[in-house]
């Protein structure tokens, strides 16, 4: 069974609704430049392959643009690879009513209301170089950290999605009616007869 099957099964054991979305906390996205730089590496290689190499210096150049090329397109892919099911990164699969937390060894199912979310905007650099984002971390109600999202994470997979699910999670308990409770008169009858018994 794949981690993918069994968070789902996990999450339909735990009656955690219907499953939304993955999350990965801490993950990268790919860089653009690297994969156009790559792209342009493979196709000089090629353009002399297909020309034709003549003797050691060319070979070894043309080699080097193909490797280098090869590398950079790789370098591109490489967050996709980390995020891959079973990779390294921890993988939150998310549900109606909670998420479930799939580490290497470990599985955990938790409730979108037993847990806070909080989150810090950030900024740095300045200028054309200059970022920001939001911080958003998981905790759990005695203070541990379940996942921290780093606000660099490719949309598709980042902590808005999650801040979103955990409000309209939180909403949608607090709108339900509370259980009746027993009124006060019946409670003055259980009292009554209790009296009469005695």
């Amino acid at each position: 069974m794949s981690e993918r099957e069994a968070a789902l099964a996990m999450g339909a054991a735990d009656g955690l609704g219907a499953y939304r979305r993955l999350a990965v906390p801490g993950s990268a996205a790919g860089d653009g430049f690297f994969m156009m730089l790559g792209v342009f590496f493979v196709g000089g290689a090629g353009y002399d392959l297909v020309r034709g190499v003549h003797g050691w210096p060319d070979g070894l150049i043309t080699t080097l643009w193909l490797v280098m090329g090869l590398g950079l397109a790789g370098l591109t892919c490489w967050p996709r690879f980390e995020r891959r099911e079973g990779g390294p990164m921890t993988h939150l699969y998310c549900f109606e009513d909670g998420f479930v937390i799939a580490g290497r060894d470990s599985m955990r199912a938790v409730r979108w209301s037993h847990i806070t979310v909080t989150a810090e905007r950030w900024e740095s650099g300045s200028g054309d170089d200059r970022e920001s984002g939001t911080r958003r971390t998981l905790r759990a109600p005695d203070g541990t950290v379940l996942a921290h999202f780093t606000g660099r994470e490719p949309e598709q997979v980042g902590g808005y999605g999650v801040l979103r699910l955990h409000q309209e999670a939180v909403e949608r308990e607090d709108a339900r009616p509370l259980p009746d409770l027993p009124g006060d008169d019946r409670i003055e009858r259980s009292d009554g007869r209790g009296a009469e018994e005695q």
